[in-house]
């Protein structure tokens, strides 16, 4: 019930009234770190910054890893199409200020990232609502890939079991504001457990991890996150998935340099005999679909064997 009553808040033109505002004051401050979940975070991306294989913890010795994750200096749960590659993702908006700038700068080189939104932020009946929902528009047009991270940030291992609410909430926000539904997920603070995994795989949803962060949240500088990046590209194997947010300047005046980086170690990369950083798009977490059969195929191949006597008489 819970579930319908805040679906029926956003749906269809999301103009929501006092209930959006309850929710949007709530969503407000459960969006918000807490002390405890600032601790889990900097535990589970320790050995982001220090080159280490770790991982957060699970609820359990026999909780199967997530059909996507990945942490440390190789993402062993990927397979890796090429050599070396990259992935861009950007957590946490839309940012009305710094999310066209990352479009900006991904549409000026053909590039295809993920956005994985939160969607407290495009609830609402106010002017700055109505722009961010049109900037979600704008973020599936320009071909990237919206996706699911929840609809007020909140850890969904701790706590009462809301992980539905959440998730079920913001894929329809989405839905709503882009006419797609999000195919991937990716869990705040990494969060990790049973009860998740199979809220998702109910879901058919696809979790995505990483295993590159500068943790921007902590307020780096471009150059910090820029020379940080740099160390860990140049010993990259396999598959690279770089979290970035959209809403944190340092992050966002990085990004051009780093890609200019990248082209230039290409460069060098492909005169040295050496593999490139290929960058990827969403399409790598998607299972390939067989074409279904239409029936024209036998249609097709009816007329060509009725032809072939044709042609093989014209021929003569």
């Amino acid at each position: 019930m819970a579930v319908f009553t805040a679906l029926v808040v956003f749906l269809p033109s999301m103009r929501s009234g006092s209930d959006a505002h309850r929710l949007l004051q709530r969503s407000a401050s459960a969006a918000e770190f807490q002390p405890d979940d600032l601790a889990a975070a900097a535990d589970a991306q320790r050995s982001s910054l220090s080159g280490g294989q770790g991982r957060p913890a699970v609820d359990g010795p026999s909780s199967p890893p997530p059909q996507a994750f990945g942490y440390g200096a190789l993402t062993g749960f990927y397979p890796s199409h090429t050599p070396r590659e990259l992935v861009l993702s950007f957590d946490d908006g839309p940012d009305l200020k710094f999310t066209p700038l990352v479009l900006d700068e991904l549409d000026k080189r053909g590039l295809k990232a993920i956005f994985f939104v939160t969607g407290h932020r495009v609830v609402g009946d106010r002017p700055e609502d109505f722009a961010r929902r049109e900037l979600l528009r704008k973020i599936a047009a320009h071909g990237h890939l919206v996706a699911n991270h929840t609809m007020t940030h909140r850890n969904l291992c701790q706590g009462p079991d809301d992980a539905a609410m959440e998730i079920d909430t913001n894929a329809e926000v989405i839905a709503s504001a882009t006419g797609l539904r999000p195919l991937l997920f990716r869990a705040p603070y990494g969060a990790r457990c049973r009860r998740l995994e199979a809220t998702l795989a109910a879901r058919e949803l696809i979790s995505v991890g990483w295993n590159l962060d500068p943790q921007d949240w902590r307020n780096p500088t471009s150059d910090d996150i820029l020379g940080y990046l740099e160390l860990r590209l140049r010993r990259l194997e396999g598959r690279g998935i770089l979290l970035l947010h959209d809403t944190h300047p340092a992050s966002v005046f990085a990004l051009g340099p780093l890609l200019d980086w990248i082209a230039r170690e290409n460069r060098l990369a492909v005169a040295a005999g050496q593999p490139p950083i290929v960058l990827q798009d969403y399409s790598v977490f998607l299972p390939a679909l067989p074409i279904p059969p239409t029936g024209i195929e036998t249609v097709v191949a009816s007329i060509a064997r009725g032809l072939l006597p044709t042609r093989l008489l014209a021929e003569r």
